[in-house]
């Protein structure tokens, strides 16, 4: 079993794994993994940097903190990310707000 701080909180409910491990073999995980960066300060991400995949979406996740960064602390209050310039995909914005209304019903 995982230790809390190595837990998942946004994966398994989507896609049902439950690991770091099982996130990077599962394609439809990995398109989710810089929501669970994202929302889920308390995963040691940052050990985990040296993993390209890992990396990747810990950038994006950065670049999303920065335009939401008020909206994710408001309601989740997760130790700050990096704040990083560059676009997001508007097309991904809903997936985001689920994801974040998710997370704060689970921090209650």
């Amino acid at each position: 079993m995982d230790s809390p701080e190595q837990r998942l909180r946004v994966i398994p409910y989507y896609t049902g794994d439950n690991t770091l491990e099982e996130v990077l073999s599962n394609p439809k995980s990995r398109g989710l993994l810089w929501l669970e960066i994202l929302l889920n300060g308390e995963f040691p991400w940052k050990a985990h940097l040296e993993q390209p995949q890992v990396r990747v979406a810990y950038e994006k996740a950065c670049v999303w903190y920065g335009h939401f960064k008020t909206m994710i602390n408001g309601r989740i209050g997760r130790e700050p990310l990096e704040v990083r310039t560059g676009r997001i995909d508007e097309r991904e914005y809903r997936r985001f707000q689920e994801a974040l209304l998710f997370v704060a019903g689970l921090t209650v």
